[in-house]
């Protein structure tokens, strides 16, 4: 369905909501995104997008929070966005919306497209996108799981360790075992076989303060 153009009138409201975007209060910040979700999803999420390449730091924080109230709508627009942009800074706000859409929306589905961009995204250039991937990725929770393993048994230590601590906060019975077999691999670095203790004393924790059947 084509976007109808806005009156002028919407527009001006529109361009208000982008003005209270910038407002350093969180509070205004939020109302002005959940405004645009409601009201003119269709002309706001282009306009959110292209902030991010914004040298504003505040705003571009602000654009990625926004960007996450969007939802499944972001999902496309943002792997379209991160897969054509060479701009490390467009690619890791990119990263960071992925990472604000599964976490307001808890077990949303991430389409085949968008879990491609992000796993091409763990081999960044940039070190900031390699890590920030994960990071979402962890967000994503299950789905993730199978690239969040490859990348513990990869080469690059700081990814593992974001890895792993992602891991740990997923709530799947299969990652457990795994990682008791990956702490005792030869191959693994010393930073993430330590990494891994903790996160494997964290789920014990975890498991022993949860509430046994019967």
């Amino acid at each position: 369905m084509p976007t109808l153009p806005l009156s002028s009138m919407e527009m001006d409201a529109l361009d208000i909501l982008f003005d209270d975007l910038a407002h350093p209060n969180p509070y205004i910040q939020s109302q002005a995104f959940m405004a645009m979700v409601r009201d003119w999803p269709q002309q706001a999420l282009p306009r959110l997008l292209g902030l991010l390449a914004q040298p504003d730091i505040a705003l571009r924080r602000a654009s990625v929070r926004g960007i996450g109230a969007f939802g499944a709508a972001a999902l496309l627009p943002l792997a379209d966005l991160l897969m054509a942009s060479t701009d490390s800074t467009i690619r890791a706000s990119c990263v960071k919306a992925y990472a604000q859409v599964a976490s307001n929306q808890p077990g949303i589905h991430f389409p085949e497209t968008a879990m491609r961009a992000l796993e091409e995204a763990l081999s960044d250039d940039s070190p900031v996108v390699a890590v920030a991937s994960v990071m979402a990725l962890g967000q994503v929770g299950g789905q993730a799981v199978p690239l969040l393993l490859r990348v513990v048994g990869g080469d690059n230590p700081a990814q593992a360790v974001a890895a792993v601590n992602a891991l740990a906060q997923i709530d799947d019975p299969a990652i457990e075992p795994i990682l008791k077999d990956l702490q005792h691999q030869p191959q693994v670095d010393s930073y993430v076989r330590e990494t891994l203790e903790s996160a494997l004393a964290r789920i014990s924790d975890l498991q022993a303060r949860q509430p046994q059947p019967g």
